[in-house]
């Protein structure tokens, strides 16, 4: 049964399909909680497109591996390395394996997990554009793909608000600057308005606690 709604955006598609080595346990515990149907998520279209760039360009090139491994014969001729080749080389054709797996398989897996969510989907529809335009927010320095990405959360949250029971939370790792406080009031407003509560990291407050009696 799902208890919350959670906006997510391209910060948790990092942390669940990049490399497994630099996965996000949080973001892949929130991710389990969607697969048993705990919580709904949604996120931007936007976010999946930066999430391709964003895994792509952080895939480390086999020309690393070369350069590590002539820098290895080289200090183990000079004598200034004493570790074992083979050992090495195990450890490099691992991270290269790694590599390349998760190269083969990220867009596919982005792709699926898109269908999956089917409604979960947030298009930048002509309304979602109207109320961007329409935003008043306390900082007119915020990047436009971040205001689109605000935009189109607030518009859906306030559509949940309206017809889905369940709590609203956005969670999000690196958008402080989406993030309400008390120096932003306007940005404040929307969030109060929407019922949307912002959450620093993927791990969801605990439910308030029923009245006893």
């Amino acid at each position: 049964m799902t208890s919350a709604h959670v906006f997510v955006e391209s910060n948790f598609l990092f942390g669940v399909f990049c490399m497994p080595s630099k996965r996000h346990r949080d973001a892949l515990a929130l991710k389990a909680r969607l697969d048993a149907d705990e919580v709904k998520l949604y996120v931007p279209y936007l976010c999946l497109q930066e999430a391709r760039y964003l895994i792509a360009k952080n895939l480390p090139s086999h020309r690393r591996w070369d350069q590590l491994l002539e820098f290895h014969r080289f200090a183990v001729g000079t004598g200034t390395a004493t570790w074992d080749f083979a050992e090495v080389k195990k450890l490099l054709d691992a991270a290269a394996g790694e590599v390349n797996r998760t190269k083969a398989v990220y867009q596919q897996e982005l792709a699926a997990f898109a269908t999956a969510l089917g409604d979960g989907i947030l298009h930048g529809t002509k309304e979602v554009f109207d109320f961007l335009e329409s935003l008043d927010l306390d900082d007119d320095n915020l990047k436009y793909n971040d205001k689109l990405i605000l935009a189109s959360v607030l518009w859906k949250a306030n559509e949940l608000k309206g017809s889905e029971p369940g709590r609203l939370f956005f969670a999000s790792l690196d958008k402080s600057d989406l993030q309400p406080t008390d120096h932003r009031p306007k940005l404040a407003r929307y969030y109060n308005e929407a019922g949307l509560v912002f959450v620093p990291n993927f791990v969801l407050p605990n439910p308030p606690a029923s009245p006893v009696g």
